[in-house]
């Protein structure tokens, strides 16, 4: 195939022109406002604790210094059942990052009680309620070594779902010695439009905790647990909202690395504008030793 020389000068100027027309295009992002981020919860037995920060632009850093300046100081809390209410006190906490944690000292949780949240936060009121829902718990757990290990394996929870109600759940666990706290198992949330009345098998994966505050997950463990670990587990119920935020949030965090992923709304439980969710849990405690 023959190319003159006409196509050959007229190819050339064409990629010239077009690219001396290439400029840096900025795309400036608009502001939003910072939020109030609040989340709290109370435990059927336990007293409430709250922990308020403010929201932050999408593209800013995350460090500790970031984290530790996004702090709400100063606010007022209530809590009540409907017949007592208490008001929350700012205390120090280093189990709970950022340290700074509203907690109760007088009402502890009931199950089927529902609990309204008040926050008075420079000058603005927020409001919320949640109800702590029947418990739920693991009819049996069990450990079992990985293939072709000797020393590293997986817990696992076999539970009977109430298929007399719609149920939500959340589950942790806790190394003891380990972990200073207990930790989301990964895929913590899930309800059961699956397995309504139906018996449940889970594998309890050994989830993340803060990188600020961890001192868990390891290169020896990673998702698994260490023949001779003591694992305390946790088994939550919670009501429809709180189901909905937690989902939400924890599919955001574990598509938040993928750049091709869209961002979600997360659906927040507290009315007035702030985000996060208060949260009454309805849990169960076990403990199993990996042998």
């Amino acid at each position: 195939m023959k190319i003159s020389l006409k196509f050959l000068i007229t190819l050339c100027l064409s990629v010239f022109i077009f690219s001396s027309c290439e400029k840096e295009i900025t795309i400036k992002l608009p502001e939003e406002p910072k939020k109030l981020v609040v989340e709290g919860w109370i435990e059927q037995n336990q007293f409430a604790e709250v922990i308020l920060t403010k929201s932050s632009p999408y593209f800013d850093p995350i460090d500790s210094a970031a984290l530790l300046g996004s702090i709400v100081q100063g606010a007022t809390i209530y809590v009540s059942d409907g017949i007592t209410t208490e008001k929350l006190s700012p205390t120090i906490d280093p189990l709970r990052f950022p340290f700074l944690v509203y907690k109760g000292d007088s009402l502890k949780g009931e199950i089927g009680k529902t609990y309204t949240l008040k926050i008075i936060a420079e000058g603005n009121t927020y409001t919320s309620t949640t109800t702590i829902e029947k418990t739920a718990k693991f009819d049996t757990l069990w450990f079992a070594l990985n293939p072709g290990k000797d020393s590293i394996g997986n817990v696992y929870g076999n539970a009977t779902d109430d298929g007399s109600v719609y149920n939500y759940y959340r589950a942790y666990t806790k190394i003891m010695h380990v972990d200073q706290d207990f930790v989301p198992i990964f895929g913590s949330v899930w309800d059961d439009k699956f397995f309504n009345g139906q018996n449940l098998t889970a594998q309890l994966y050994h989830g993340m905790a803060s990188n600020i505050t961890a001192s868990t997950t390891d290169n020896k463990r990673g998702l698994g647990y260490l023949l001779g670990d003591t694992v305390i587990t946790k088994l939550c119920t919670m009501d429809q909202a709180s189901y909905n935020f937690w989902s939400a949030a924890e599919s955001e965090i574990f598509s938040g690395g993928n750049p091709f992923s869209s961002i979600t709304s997360i659906p927040s439980n507290i009315v007035g504008g702030a985000l996060g969710s208060w949260t009454g849990y309805g849990a169960t405690y076990d403990t199993i030793i990996c042998k």
